[in-house]
């Protein structure tokens, strides 16, 4: 286990320094300014020595099968990405409310068409923030690492460059990590005092740029996908802003953001018939998932020794 102590500035690298008299097993490496979670992950694959590279976020956890379940779909697929389903955690009511898209004990290869499809940012969840594990000679290999630019949405960046890379990916429908929420779904509070709201703008700017770079490598589909999941996120920029202005009292000011954005008001109609009138559609993830499997059940991995 590689901890990655990001400037802390409280007691975590004394409970870390102790933990690292006690077992062998543990390394770890402090920055001494705070970076962001790519830089710090990048310091901490960059000494990693398995063959398997997982990721865990500070606030989340593993199920204690998790990484044995992960690694054999893995060598039996034969893929360079396994990534699972999650049960999400609401910090306040101190509960699981539920999983990113039904469990089950099956597994699925996962396209880059798929992937795309499955990373729509109008929704709770989608594929942009799966939490995979790796093979280490593929990273390495490639150069694949984590954008330093970036202090949101690192996961689908992540993703996104290791499918241009021409790596190959599988998921499980076991849900072996817990995430922790931001913002309860239960609760409808934030996880932790310090939590803000994610940076869209930001967000928006970077997959541009990526936009703009994979124009020429990607087909037209995979590009039409690329630029709408970029809408959404500069839609939900204004959307924010404009709720921001409203919530400080500035109501003419978020009327007049609502006015220059008028596209934010088909976001808020979504938001509000899910909200109070209970319309919910089929989440794009759990669409690919069903749709996923159904393709493997038809056409099952064969490895000589593996019973299926």
């Amino acid at each position: 286990v590689i901890v990655a102590d990001d400037a802390s500035t409280d007691t975590s690298w004394d409970v870390i320094l102790d933990w690292l008299q006690r077992d062998s097993r543990l390394r770890a490496l402090r920055n001494k300014r705070n970076g962001g979670k790519s830089v710090a992950m990048n310091r901490a694959i960059a000494i990693a020595r398995g063959r398997w590279l997982a990721v865990l976020d500070a606030d989340d956890w593993f199920h204690p099968e998790r990484l044995r379940a992960l690694v054999a779909v893995g060598e039996r697929r034969q893929v360079d990405l396994v990534a699972d389903n999650q049960l999400f955690y609401d910090t306040i009511a101190n509960t699981v409310v539920g999983s990113a898209w039904p469990a089950g004990p099956t597994d699925w290869d996962l396209t880059f068409d798929d992937f795309l499809f499955g990373s729509n940012a109008y929704e709770t969840f989608n594929l942009g923030m799966l939490k995979p594990i790796l093979r280490a000679e593929f990273t390495r290999a490639s150069g694949l690492s984590y954008d330093e630019k970036a202090r949101h949405g690192q996961d689908f960046l992540y993703l996104l460059q290791f499918y241009l890379l021409g790596g190959k990916a599988a998921v499980s429908d076991g849900p072996y990590y817990f995430y922790t929420q931001p913002f309860g779904a239960l609760s409808h509070q934030w996880s932790h005092a310090a939590r803000r709201r994610y940076d869209f703008q930001t967000a928006y700017e970077i997959n541009k740029s990526y936009v703009e770079m994979a124009s020429g490598s990607v087909t037209p589909t995979q590009l039409r996908r690329l630029k709408a999941r970029n809408h959404q996120l500069q839609i939900l920029e204004h959307y924010y802003s404009a709720k921001d202005l409203f919530d400080r009292g500035e109501k003419l000011a978020s009327v007049l953001n609502v006015i220059r954005h008028p596209l934010m008001v088909g976001y808020a109609a979504r938001r509000l018939l899910k909200r109070y009138a209970g319309v919910e559609s089929l989440q794009a993830a759990a669409y690919v998932a069903g749709r996923s499997r159904r393709r493997s059940q038809e056409n099952p991995v064969c490895v000589p020794g593996v019973v299926q």
